[in-house]
């Protein structure tokens, strides 16, 4: 499960963002949904997990988990 991902997909004018998160409201659909990203955002914190990292080692669970029936 990726957030920014799902985000993206299912609401992709970051509505829901904007009600919750009201100082990042101005900016745009793109930068909404990674606004660490944003050069106008200057105290936005970095994710505090690796979504990459964090996919590889649940699909490698997953298959060791197939793997043992």
């Amino acid at each position: 499960f990726n957030p920014v991902l799902q985000s993206q997909k299912f609401d992709p004018q970051g509505a829901y963002i904007r009600r919750w998160v009201p100082e990042l409201a101005a900016l745009n659909n793109k930068e909404i949904h990674e606004p660490w990203r944003c050069k106008t955002v200057s105290v936005y914190p970095q994710p505090m997990v690796d979504l990459e990292f964090t996919r590889e080692r649940a699909l490698t669970t997953f298959k060791s988990l197939r793997e043992i029936k």
